[in-house]
């Protein structure tokens, strides 16, 4: 006889462990700890269940994959991670992208070995921004404020800017951005930039023009405490030297891989993943819209392009209780509001999250 039990529709922990958005913690935490922090989900699940009854349904596979694949993951030690679906990729909501390949591998490199003369880095990472600029010298600070405000100290023609790099977006069809070498010939004394900013680095704060100047920056730094650390002089250096290969740097840093995706290709992606969404029970409807994203929103600009996003019309509630559904998605997924309706921009979500943006609203 078949049970009329609410707790005999719960998925088994051998079909929660196959669902994708578990699977992809699995790969990630070894064997002996799923084992520890799997045991006894599903009972303590029935019992809160019990507690419950009366209160609503037994949560979707989806929902209840969320659950174990949070628990299977365990505190957080670091921060929450994120699928930015807003299409602003550059602004203070997100103070640093993620970084390319190269630095990472630069990083684990320095990290997992001995290093006989660590100052190399430095002189390394200056050697790549004057050779890149036509500086005569570089610095490279902590903090793009600590870097400022050294540099007002020492005083003379000084600029700054927290998004000039080495590429111009006006070059890929965007808004300009005046490029360090085209700064550096209008002949600024010195000019401060943010490393996070276009170069597409890691946060710190560049200083770079006049050999003298620059000299004098490093004098006012007391005892090198504002100078950046060994792990963000590794990861720069490493995103430099992807800038002396032709056409390396708009497919490997991350910044550039967002700001050059064609339009084409944002729109079939949209198209694809409106298909998708649709199928969810949280909306009513699903479309792939053209919009207009405001990729950069800093106090220092505003700068727009044309987009691709999946509109969504929640089918119960409001656009605001359907954001909150995607931000307690694991990871959260931050998206935007516009007539009343959740809008998920292309352009600043990477590829290789487009699924779940699918399993956020199963």
């Amino acid at each position: 006889m078949k049970s009329d039990s609410p707790f005999s529709k719960l998925p088994s922990l051998s079909d929660l462990l196959s669902h994708p958005t578990v699977a992809k913690v699995v790969t990630r935490v070894n064997q002996s700890t799923i084992a520890h922090r799997a045991t006894g989900f599903l009972e303590e699940l029935q019992a809160n269940l019990r507690q419950r009854i009366g209160e609503g349904g037994i949560p979707s596979l989806g929902q209840l994959a969320e659950r174990l694949a949070k628990r299977l993951l365990g505190p957080n030690l670091v921060t929450d991670p994120a699928v930015n679906a807003t299409g602003v990729v550059l602004g203070d909501t997100w103070p640093a992208l993620p970084l390319a390949e190269p630095a990472v591998d630069g990083l684990v490199q320095f990290a997992t070995e001995y290093q006989s003369n660590p100052s190399q880095l430095a002189e390394r990472s200056a050697e790549l921004v004057e050779a890149l600029t036509g500086a005569e010298a570089a610095w490279v600070a902590h903090t793009f404020a600590a870097a400022e405000k050294i540099a007002r100290s020492v005083g003379g023609n000084i600029e700054s800017s927290r998004l000039a790099g080495i590429l111009n977006p006006a070059d890929y069809g965007l808004e300009p951005v005046t490029t360090l070498a085209e700064r550096i010939r209008s002949g600024v004394d010195l000019l401060v930039i943010e490393g996070a900013g276009l170069l597409g680095g890691p946060p710190c704060g560049i200083v770079l023009g006049k050999l003298d100047k620059v000299a004098e920056c490093r004098r006012h730094a007391p005892q090198d405490q504002l100078s950046a650390c060994q792990l963000t002089l590794a990861a720069l250096a490493a995103t430099l030297q992807v800038y002396q290969l032709d056409d390396h740097a708009i497919h490997q840093i991350p910044v550039w891989q967002l700001l050059t995706a064609p339009l084409e290709n944002l729109e079939q992606r949209a198209i694809r993943l409106a298909t998708l969404l649709a199928e969810s029970s949280r909306v009513s409807s699903a479309r792939a819209v053209k919009c207009e994203s405001t990729w950069c929103q800093t106090p220092e600009a505003n700068l727009c392009a044309p987009s691709w996003a999946i509109s969504l019309k929640p089918a119960s509630g409001t656009a605001e209780q359907l954001c909150e559904t995607l931000d307690a998605a694991t990871p959260r997924v931050v998206a935007r509001i516009a007539e009343e309706e959740v809008l998920l921009d292309l352009r600043s979500v990477f590829p290789r999250w487009d699924q779940h943006l699918v399993s956020a609203l199963e």
